[in-house]
């Protein structure tokens, strides 16, 4: 006799190799269920919205006061306006997500609950930046049909488009990774975030006042020097990325490498910005690894124990 009832439809071979991050999974449910999401979207789009007509304004009295009529190429500058106020977002907004991942928990006292769940430090620290992305790319796949208005004029294409939003989403995993890092320095939110904005300045310093000595002593051999130096800067890689998509011109073609300019340029640079956020991110694992401590205290009496015994 069959047993009643019906029996459950198995899952694919290749769906069950799939491992969702329980951070993720838990951040995204939440995520779903709460009405925030959708007015954040809603005042995030507002906020666009509003720059972009006067963004239009601006480009049709600048023609109006001098009696011209407005050429309509003249708005595939839309497009890098609106791609750079996200930007500006992003690296506003992503410290306040990230930055209270871990030292939010510390404030609530659940921090100790989260580190002896079966998560590793390195899948805690890998949930809580992956969360943050997800959510920060809602924004920006929602702000998609106000960037494409650009592509009704011409010389914006849909790849344009597409880099674009890869670039949103190496930008947004590097702005996390910061503030990931950052939130396990501290147990206070708001330290931390300011600390992620201090680390902003650090990492921009970090190319710019050796790329400008270099300029000062000798202009000729530092522009070569420059180009490698400004990799590591996420605000150069995108002012080189929205030359090369509305004029084609190369912003780091002198470089010593030469074997890299314009687009290669590019995406060097994302891949050292990508690298950089995974060595943030191995750090912010080791500093909140409960073995950490243990290994720190031990090395610190075994150097005391040296000290007493010489």
């Amino acid at each position: 006799m069959q047993m009643l009832g019906v029996d459950k439809m198995e899952k694919p071979k290749f769906l069950e190799k799939i491992r969702v991050n329980p951070i993720v999974k838990k951040d995204l449910k939440v995520l779903s269920r709460s009405m925030k999401i959708a007015w954040g979207v809603f005042a995030y789009e507002a906020v666009l919205s509003i720059i972009f007509f006067f963004a239009t304004y601006m480009i049709f009295d600048a023609f109006s006061s001098y009696g011209f009529t407005s050429d309509y190429q003249d708005f595939m500058a839309l497009f890098p306006i609106l791609a750079g106020v996200q930007f500006g977002i992003i690296a506003l907004i992503m410290p306040i997500i990230t930055a209270s991942a871990v030292s939010g928990e510390k404030e609530k006292q659940t921090f100790d609950l989260l580190l002896t769940t079966v998560m590793t430090p390195k899948a805690i620290v890998r949930g809580k930046v992956t969360s943050a992305v997800i959510r920060m790319m809602v924004f920006i796949i929602g702000s998609v049909p106000l960037m494409a208005i650009s592509f009704t004029i011409g010389g914006i294409s849909w790849g344009c488009l597409f880099i674009t939003m890869i670039a949103f989403m190496i930008f947004a995993i590097l702005t996390g990774s910061i503030g990931i890092f950052a939130s396990t320095l501290t147990k206070k939110s708001i330290t931390a975030i300011i600390l992620t904005y201090v680390f902003y300045f650090v990492v921009g310093q970090a190319s710019v006042v050796p790329a400008l000595i270099m300029f000062l002593v000798n202009s000729n051999t530092g522009s070569s020097a420059i180009s490698v130096l400004m990799i590591i800067n996420p605000v150069a890689a995108i002012l080189e990325m929205f030359l090369l998509m509305l004029s084609g011109e190369d912003l780091f073609s002198n470089n010593p490498l030469g074997f890299f300019s314009g687009w290669g340029w590019v995406i060097v640079s994302g891949i050292v910005m990508l690298l950089m956020s995974w060595g943030l991110q191995r750090l912010a694992a080791w500093r909140i690894d409960p073995l950490h401590g243990y290994l720190v205290r031990n090395k610190k009496k075994k150097n005391s124990m040296k000290v007493v015994t010489s």
